[in-house]
């Protein structure tokens, strides 16, 4: 079931740029709303890819739209998170999942992989009515004109297709990005990571008595070693095995590679000298890598809406995620959770500026945080030896053997404003509270002089094919 039931009475014309994990989260609940909706990707479904750590805030909206049966069939629900060095293999500690904490937040702490949510919402988009079009290719972007305020992508195809609303989910590199800045973005710097990205058969796991266990374990361990990590988890019910490396400016490993999820390296580029020998086992069964570098982009612009209010950006398009981190396909999910049930209220098309502008104000301080945290756990686990690196380990020690009452109470706490979150809740919150007022509160005068007086000149930003 979609987050809300609920038919829009204005159902318009969405054109999604990109079919990643947000944009088609945003087609199946606009289309659940009665929207049309229309997504192009210029991959087909089958590209390769990686495991995600699905929380739960991320968990209960998977379960609501396609139930609990389904979602257990292609997940693993992790019970916890062992430490363990990654030169010696020395376990350092265990940071339970407890069933209590997890309840708590509505949700789950789940292991799946990319592939399996990608077609899961695939199939939930198209069987709700969004048209999804794959291999295809977006070649400009145009925004709308004194004639026609709509904006229009030309495909590959020649195919120019306009609709009343345009969302980038094209990722970190976006495109529709640089046209909502109205100038290309100053160039991104290099942020000092550089991820790799394997999945080892299950079957491949099983013959090696010291690999069964992490493939048929339900937890998620990291091996933390010197400007390096691992981490890795069982997926697709623990018939394979998904790992990250992290490799951070200081390790053997040479800086390098693209920020894109398209970068496919030999196994055998990665060295392995760091690692202990299971290590360097599982890592030699992955038939190839991802590699993928983490690059920092400007942060807290000013909107992610263009002038005329008729493009936004969703997920990493309008927040770039730390790549490998837990909850970029959280993040993403959630902005179109809260697209999804504001477009549910749409009345008329003057509710658009302020719909875009409480989407903002709800997801970009909390992608913004959310991120961060991701990088400083990164940091975390990728300490050279030294005092820090020896108090962080007496800690997660003493994390392992003081479990008690007040420890879960505390760790709710800790989690509760992340896993707990409910974004369709959240923007049902903003319309009892705001938007359902009078139309004085959507017609702001500012926001008219910004959104609807705009001049429309052609604006248009080419795309070279890839």
């Amino acid at each position: 079931m979609p987050t809300v039931s609920r038919t829009a009475i204005l159902q318009i014309d969405f054109l999604v740029v990109g079919g990643g994990i947000g944009g088609l989260a945003v087609a199946y609940v606009l289309a659940a709303a009665g929207h049309r909706v229309r997504v192009i990707e210029k991959r087909g479904l089958d590209v390769p890819s990686g495991g995600h750590r699905v929380t739960p805030n991320l968990s209960k909206i998977l379960r609501q739209w396609i139930g609990e049966e389904e979602l257990t069939r292609i997940s693993t629900r992790c019970v916890g998170t062992p430490w363990h060095d990654l030169v010696t293999g020395k376990y350092v500690g265990f940071l339970p999942w407890k069933p209590a904490v997890m309840a708590e937040t509505g949700g789950e702490f789940l292991l799946m992989h990319h592939d399996d949510i990608i077609r899961v919402l695939y199939k939930l988009a198209t069987e709700a009515g969004a048209r999804v079009d794959l291999n295809t290719t977006v070649t400009a972007i145009h925004q709308g004109t004194n004639a026609l305020p709509n904006p229009s992508a030309t495909l590959s195809t020649g195919e120019v297709v306009t609709a009343d609303i345009l969302i980038g989910a094209d990722g970190a590199k976006s495109k529709v990005r640089e046209l909502v800045f109205d100038e290309e973005e100053e160039d991104a710097e290099p942020g000092g990571m550089t991820l790799y990205t394997g999945t080892v058969d299950g079957a491949d796991m099983e013959k090696d008595p010291e690999l069964r266990p992490l493939v048929q374990s339900e937890e998620w361990p990291i091996f933390m070693g010197a400007y390096r990590s691992l981490c890795g988890h069982p997926v697709r019910a623990k018939g394979a095995f998904s790992f990250h490396v992290y490799s951070h400016e200081g390790d053997v490993q040479e800086q390098g590679g693209e920020e894109s999820w398209e970068e496919v390296v030999p196994t055998s580029s990665l060295k392995l000298d760091a690692f202990t020998p299971r290590l360097q086992r599982l890592i030699k069964f992955s038939p190839y890598l991802l590699r993928t570098r983490f690059y920092k982009h400007q942060q807290g612009v000013e909107e992610w809406m263009d002038e005329t209010c008729r493009i936004v950006l969703l997920g990493d398009a309008a927040h770039p995620s730390f790549p490998g981190g837990t909850h970029c396909a959280g993040m993403a999910v959630e902005d179109a959770a809260v697209l999804g049930t504001l477009f549910s209220h749409l009345r008329t098309m003057d509710q658009v500026p302020s719909f875009f502008g409480a989407y903002q104000e709800m997801r970009q301080r909390r992608c913004s945080s959310v991120n961060l945290a991701d990088l400083a756990n990164a940091k975390l686990v990728a300490m050279p030896p030294g005092p820090q690196a020896d108090a962080r380990n007496e800690n997660m020690m003493r994390t392992a053997d003081d479990w008690d009452e007040g420890t879960l109470k505390a760790q709710f706490e800790d989690i509760a404003e992340i896993f707990g979150y409910d974004a369709g809740d959240a923007a049902e919150e903003w319309w009892v509270n705001w938007g359902r007022f009078s139309d004085d509160i959507r017609h702001d005068p500012l926001q008219q002089q910004q959104c609807m007086a705009f001049n429309f000149e052609t604006s248009t930003v080419e795309i070279e094919a890839s």
